[in-house]
């Protein structure tokens, strides 16, 4: 079943305010990393992974099978969920779905921000966004599944959401 764009946006607006964190840190970061590598791995999918907090970075890897390219297209991708406040595909698919451009509209260029998905804002409860849990290497819709994924069986398994 094919949900309407308006179905997706209001599904992606609910998964920005489910998939919080009650706290984070460096190691929080580095088991959400490896846990999104796991993930990875067991779609058999190659992706760029990164984790930034307050603007510093605590957790990249480039599995076997990525291109150097990746980490371009993660820091215009974070750069769109910075600006936004949203995951990098709900404000693409919003943007176009409204005929707007970055470029046009919000006078932000093509060589810093790009509207294609895996990137996702990073929120803690109380504080709001904090950061960015981005994944690259895979198509749009690709990279938005796997890292919503799994943020959201991280949180689970961590048992911050049911």
């Amino acid at each position: 079943m094919n949900l309407s764009l308006t179905e997706k946006l209001k599904g992606m607006q609910q998964e920005e305010k489910q998939l919080i964190f009650h706290t984070f840190h460096s190691e929080t970061a580095l088991q959400l990393g490896l846990h999104l590598v796991a993930e990875a791995k067991r779609r058999s999918q190659a992706v760029t992974i990164d984790i930034t907090l307050k603007g510093h970075r605590l957790f990249l890897h480039a599995m076997e099978g990525t291109h150097p390219d990746n980490e371009n297209w993660i820091r215009r991708k974070n750069n769109v969920v910075n600006h936004f406040s949203s995951s990098s595909w709900h404000t693409a698919l919003r943007l176009r779905n409204e005929n707007q451009s970055l470029e046009q509209n919000y006078d932000l260029p093509d060589a810093d921000y790009v509207l294609a998905g895996g990137a996702f804002p990073l929120f803690l409860e109380n504080e709001g966004q904090v950061g960015t849990i981005t994944v690259s290497g895979l198509p749009d819709e690709e990279d938005h599944d796997l890292v919503t994924a799994g943020i959201r069986s991280f949180l689970l398994q961590q048992g911050y959401i049911n």
